[in-house]
């Protein structure tokens, strides 16, 4: 009998989705072999996940347990570090393996931001607008070269949201969007707000009665502190109160000014996205505007103004923590979003020059987007720019302690200096003149302007603006390279201290 093979059809859209999915991929993989791990200290964290694997292989549970919990802040992130942990322990030691992992849920996030969309009842072309706008933004992308939780964080807010969107009801939905967003904050406890949103769209979204509405917040609240329940009694047997880890932990987001917290965002957004971040805000001003599909314009605007005002109302405030660039970072889903909806708008308004419009918005974003994703290719890190150093003059040394935060600006080793090579927390007051001859030079990370949102004082941003900090690699005069002379000035060696 013969067998008749019937052929599959996928709609357009899933051909355009994979194709938008593969592409960021790529390009992030391409930004993670660039190199700048370990920039940022935050990243040594990834370090407990390599530590808890070693233990775990050796059977030693309730010590990797309590190498967990030693910094409970971003439990989660640290848990799934065990997962690239475990394939630097099979294939070898890799600084960008672990990077190439996580960027995968940068990557997922733009598919979940499809899901949105089309979960709220988005036209194909609007639902495919919402994922190509958000793999064009740079504040979505250049976080992926560093081990950072941010993107992981996201994936499980997201996740969180798009459960509890679903229009099916049940306790198991509840439980679901409450474990989810319960995930999104121990990933990244800085992500608190999303995973607060995510659970109150769930509860008052098309929840027609008093008693639905109390219904979802029952079963919500249980999926959430259920298994922060469960995580604070395994904190409480090893000896640690969990929730009094994490106040210490709030305490400790000072650096920077809380009068800027109302203010950061815009800049933020502007300092990474540049014009896109004018044409997003346009296209969704005008789909509030116009208000097509209301319950969708209110939804995502609502989002928005929500994530706003948790980062507002404890900084400018209350003066509980400053507002960071990364905390940012949970509004551009929804303003893609909503930016989606607002072309969509604009070209059903002019429809004689709508088929013109969509093109011409989609070519001035990828215009600015490949922009913005050519500044970010052109970091340049310390770590890498002195294995750069390394490889083409073999005999220059430099231990791995320079490179962190309080170590000299300066320092020598066997003819050559090193300068600027670490990171800074303050342009110095400073700058040490070095006599000899340029080999090599790079603009320091710092002045990369989305860096400097992150803590920096309005004072010491503009110290580094002006500072324009450069790592330079010197072959020394020989006039200047003798221990008296490094001395006197105060150059130390480059592998000591």
């Amino acid at each position: 009998m013969d067998i008749q093979r019937t052929k599959i059809k996928y709609p357009i859209e899933t051909y355009v989705v994979v194709a938008i999915l593969l592409g960021s991929l790529l390009l992030r993989w391409a930004l993670v072999f660039r190199g700048g791990q370990y920039f940022f200290s935050d990243e040594q964290r990834y370090q407990t996940s390599q530590q808890m694997t070693e233990l775990l292989l050796q059977g030693q549970i309730r010590e990797a347990a309590s190498k967990l919990y030693s910094a409970p802040e971003h439990l989660g992130y640290k848990a799934i570090g065990i997962i690239p942990a475990l394939l630097e322990h099979i294939v070898g030691p890799s600084l960008v393996l672990p990077a190439m992992f996580f960027s995968l849920f940068s990557v997922f996030n733009l598919y979940l931001i499809f899901l949105l969309a089309k979960q709220v009842g988005a036209s194909p072309r609007e639902a495919l607008l919402a994922p190509i706008f958000a793999s064009l933004s740079q504040c979505l992308f250049f976080y992926v070269r560093h081990y950072l939780p941010y993107d992981t964080a996201m994936t499980f807010g997201l996740m969180a949201l798009y459960v509890g969107l679903r229009d099916r009801t049940g306790a198991s939905l509840s439980i679901a969007c409450g474990a989810l967003s319960l995930l999104c904050f121990v990933t990244y406890n800085g992500y608190w707000s999303l995973a607060a949103l995510a659970m109150l769209v769930h509860v008052f979204r098309n929840s027609a009665s008093i008693r639905n509405i109390i219904r979802r917040s029952v079963f919500t609240g249980l999926g959430f502190l259920l298994p922060l329940l469960a995580l604070m009694a395994a904190a409480a047997s090893l000896g640690i109160n969990l929730l009094d880890e994490y106040r210490r932990f709030a305490q400790t987001v000072t650096e920077g000014n809380y009068a800027e917290g109302w203010s950061l965002p815009f800049a933020y957004l502007w300092h990474t996205e540049s014009f896109l971040f004018i044409v997003l805000t346009l296209l969704a001003l005008y789909a509030g505007f116009k208000r097509r599909n209301h319950g969708v314009v209110i939804l995502w605007g609502s989002c928005i103004f929500f994530l706003y005002m948790c980062l507002i109302m404890p900084s400018v405030f209350l003066h509980a923590f400053v507002v960071y660039g990364r905390l940012v970072r949970p509004i551009m889903p929804f303003l893609v979003l909503l930016s989606a909806r607002g072309l969509m708008s604009l070209s059903q308004d002019f429809r004689q020059v709508g088929r013109r419009i969509v093109p011409a918005v989609l070519l001035v974003v990828f215009v600015q987007a490949a922009w913005n994703f050519n500044a970010t290719f052109q970091v340049a890190f310390p770590r890498d720019f002195v294995r750069q150093v390394q490889a083409q003059f073999p005999d220059f040394n430099f231990s791995p302690k320079r490179f962190a935060f309080g170590a000299p600006e300066v320092c020598a080793n066997n003819g050559y200096a090193m300068q600027n090579a670490k990171f800074f927390l303050t342009a110095p007051e400073t700058t040490q003149v070095i006599r000899g001859e340029i080999l090599l030079s790079a603009s320091h990370p710092i002045n990369f302007l989305p860096y400097q949102d992150e803590g920096y004082t309005p004072e010491q941003k503009q110290a580094f603006r002006d500072a324009q900090l450069r790592m330079v690699f010197y072959k020394l005069n020989l006039e200047f390279d003798n221990k008296e002379n490094l001395k006197k000035i105060g150059i130390p060696g480059c592998l000591t201290g």
